[in-house]
């Protein structure tokens, strides 16, 4: 396996379905898509990491079977029919399948650049299936597909999301959102153990909010769309991890950690936005207060193929309704 290196309607609700985190796993984004019609909201909106983390190579072999490398160890597939089978779970998993020939993968396997060039390769190719799946699917409905970059994610992913006819993309930027609230986007993380594509620090956020904040006209109509979760809180505890990356466990049970970012936690307590929409940290399933502002990570198990959300509708300048979904 290559590892990574490093809407207002006309009674003026706003109902949106929020989902972040779903990291290449193509069933889980065709739920989210297909959630538009079956919560009956009148936006999407996605929390960033879009895009997953690794490929499975899998090698063709001179007798017509395959075999692929999952976790370190070989897989043996049979045929085609089970060939098919096993690249339809693995991106439903948000890997990135790739078959080649033998020769192909012992190439690949000593030479690091060409394992990541085609890394980007397919995660680029995989967020060009979902702009076309999605436009498909909301053409026409008025709903708009909102998201924000993730710390994993590409920068050469914006350009893609920019020009995609139902997406709504957004990094850096305040913008006019339906129902006349405004949505602020702010994407990435701060610094992770895995040296992911877009890390800022404490320092770095204090500038990126003071760019951000002077353009917000009403910060009780502001939603906040930050990948980041505020630090300290239970949207952005996690396990401990030791420097070899495996879980720390204490007394029995896994350590825990806060890995969020302090400087959205005090952002959030001064200026008190309506709400805050956020991701990144895959166990920090929560709904929270901070003062007056909803606070929500709807958490992501993405392997399992299973799409956690939240259900949120405002009215009146209010969130009358923020429900965590799971299905």
């Amino acid at each position: 396996m290559f590892w990574r290196k490093k809407g207002k309607d006309a009674n003026g609700e706003v109902k949106m379905f929020f989902a972040s985190d779903l990291h290449g796993s193509n069933v889980c984004f065709k739920k989210f898509v297909n959630s538009a019609k079956f919560y009956g909201v009148n936006v999407l909106v996605l929390g960033g990491d879009l895009t997953g983390k690794a490929v499975i190579p899998i090698a063709e072999q001179e007798d017509g079977t395959f075999v692929a490398l999952q976790h370190g160890e070989s897989v043996q597939i049979a045929g085609k029919d089970e060939l098919d089978e096993f690249v339809k779970r693995q991106g439903n998993m948000g890997f990135y399948p790739a078959v080649m020939s033998e020769s192909e993968y012992q190439r690949l396997r000593v030479d690091e650049n060409a394992q990541q060039a085609l890394f980007k390769e397919l995660v680029l190719e995989r967020v060009r299936e979902w702009a076309s799946f999605a436009s498909q699917k909301l053409q026409g409905t008025d709903v708009p597909l909102v998201t924000v970059p993730g710390n994993d994610d590409f920068v050469e992913i914006d350009e893609i999301l920019t020009q995609a006819p139902v997406f709504d993309f957004h990094e850096m930027q305040v913008c006019e959102f339906k129902g006349g609230y405004q949505m602020l986007y702010c994407g990435g993380s701060t610094p992770t153990p895995w040296d992911t594509e877009r890390e800022y620090t404490e320092e770095q956020y204090v500038a990126r909010f003071a760019e951000l904040l002077p353009q917000v006209t009403d910060m009780s109509r502001c939603i906040f769309n930050v990948h980041v979760p505020p630090f300290g809180t239970a949207l952005d505890a996690c396990p401990k991890l030791d420097k070899n990356l495996k879980v720390v466990y204490e007394m029995g049970l896994p350590a825990q950690v806060h890995a969020g970012c302090q400087t959205l936690a005090d952002i959030i307590k001064e200026h008190q936005p309506l709400l805050g929409l956020h991701g990144h940290i895959h166990e920090g399933r929560a709904k929270i207060n901070i003062g007056k502002t909803i606070c929500i990570n709807p958490g992501s198990v993405y392997p399992e193929g299973i799409l956690q959300g939240a259900l949120v509708t405002l009215r009146n300048g209010e969130v009358v309704q923020a429900n965590l979904m799971q299905g």
